[in-house]
């Protein structure tokens, strides 16, 4: 017994002493300009420019507005950049001299005048190949190989832009519309069978063949795919791009890498500062955060169909009845609900001529009219002579768009393939 009271006496005593914990964070200089972006010849030059804010300041993201940015040579000849909003500013398509060396200069609103440090226009050679392997827990990996002949490139680094399509869990071959049944077109403005997205790598890639007698790069990762991920559950498109480093512009994104993707265990290299090669020349105390390199640039397009992996997706109603009335996808939007993607029936009589799309009864009408439903498709089984049979389900389970994607499937984009 005297244990138990002796126990409720600490208990009692640990208790009473915990205080909420409030973090004192100490008070930083933040407001540093950061600036984005490559000088690329043969291709747009986007720069982005923000400013640095504090872990309490509730604003996510400071843009730099109406700045004069420009992209200098060394022999004077200046290219201006046009604002585009929201802290971005462009240069067309321009084709660089790769025999002279370039910088970038800004001058913000505040009267500071901001200069990188030249570098060389360094050429970039082409992307020799993209493909993906599965590890054992059936994740995507993709990986580039790469190399320079003439042995000059050495250090790489790579970003992309992702377009993947996904499905509905019914194909519709009508829709109702105005009043009225109307048939789907594919790949027009009204289809609702397939939709896309698309997002930008957030992620830093680089490499390096310093350490090689030949400038090869080979099975270079470029990050994962989850099993289950929606991005692979029908088609998903990577356009990769490519740019040569200097060894100081291969140092930075290294340190810049470790920094943000590599902390987080004991094991992890510590933190340090990352310097980049910009300068506030009016302020030489002012932090600058950015590197700016020169480069020309290649591409290449990696496409990758669901059929192509080996994932194990089981049907989810467990009805092979259902199973022909689906896309052929491992997975599926919205993820399968039996009780709210449940079809319903109509026995539409046939009329004479036949007429496709239907013709529907007052009372068919109504219940597609309520704006939740939509007639999805027609198959051979009628209940008896003269009718045909028609199934439509709520339209979070047959119309792709209201998933948040769009129905306008890019140019780039390989035709739909189910």
């Amino acid at each position: 017994m005297a244990g138990y009271i002796l126990t409720a006496l600490v208990l009692t005593g640990y208790l009473s002493c915990k205080k909420p914990f409030s973090p004192r964070l100490a008070s930083v200089t933040t407001n540093f300009l950061a600036v984005d972006g490559p000088i690329l010849s043969g291709d747009s030059t986007i720069i982005t420019l923000s400013r640095t804010t504090s872990l309490s300041d509730t604003t996510q993201q400071k843009m730099e507005l109406k700045a004069i940015v420009s992209v200098e040579n060394d022999q004077g000849t200046l290219y201006p950049l046009t604002e585009k909003g929201k802290g971005v500013y462009t240069l067309g398509i321009t084709n660089f001299s790769t025999t002279r060396q370039y910088r970038l200069d800004i001058k913000t609103t505040d009267g500071k005048i901001y200069q990188s440090d030249f570098v060389p226009m360094k050429v970039t050679p082409p992307i020799d190949s993209i493909y993906f392997n599965q590890n054992s827990a059936a994740t995507v990996l993709i990986y580039v190989n790469s190399h320079d002949p003439t042995n000059s490139t050495r250090y790489y680094r790579w970003d992309y832009k992702e377009t993947w399509s996904y499905v509905p869990l019914y194909q519709a071959l009508y829709e109702y519309k105005n009043g009225q049944i109307v048939t789907i077109i594919p790949d027009s403005p009204d289809a609702i069978n397939v939709c896309y997205e698309n997002d930008l790598s957030n992620q830093i890639f680089i490499g390096s063949s310093a350490k090689l007698a030949q400038d090869v790069i080979a099975n270079q990762q470029l990050g994962g795919l989850a099993n289950g991920s929606d991005k692979i559950g029908h088609v998903y498109v990577m356009q990769l791009r490519q740019y040569a480093l200097t060894q100081d512009g291969f140092n930075y994104y290294q340190n810049l890498q470790t920094n943000t993707e590599n902390l987080g265990s004991i094991f992890d290299a510590q933190p340090s500062t990352t310097i980049g090669n910009i300068h506030c020349i009016t302020s030489p105390t002012d932090l600058v955060i950015g590197f700016i390199s020169a480069s020309t640039v290649t591409s290449k397009q990696f496409n990758l169909h669901h059929n192509d992996l080996q994932i194990s997706a089981p049907d989810p109603y467990g009805d092979i009845y259902w199973y022909p009335f689906r896309f052929y996808s491992s997975y599926y939007f919205p993820p399968p609900d039996t009780e709210f993607c449940h079809r319903n029936t109509f026995f539409v009589a046939i009329p004479t001529p036949f007429s496709d799309p239907p013709v529907l009864t007052n009372a068919e009408n109504k219940t597609l009219a309520k704006g939740d439903s939509l007639l999805i498709d027609d198959v051979l089984a009628v209940p008896g002579p003269g009718y045909v049979t028609y199934f439509y389900a709520p339209k979070n389970c047959v119309d792709c768009r209201l998933k948040g994607g769009t129905n306008i499937r890019p140019s780039y984009f390989p035709l739909p393939a189910y």
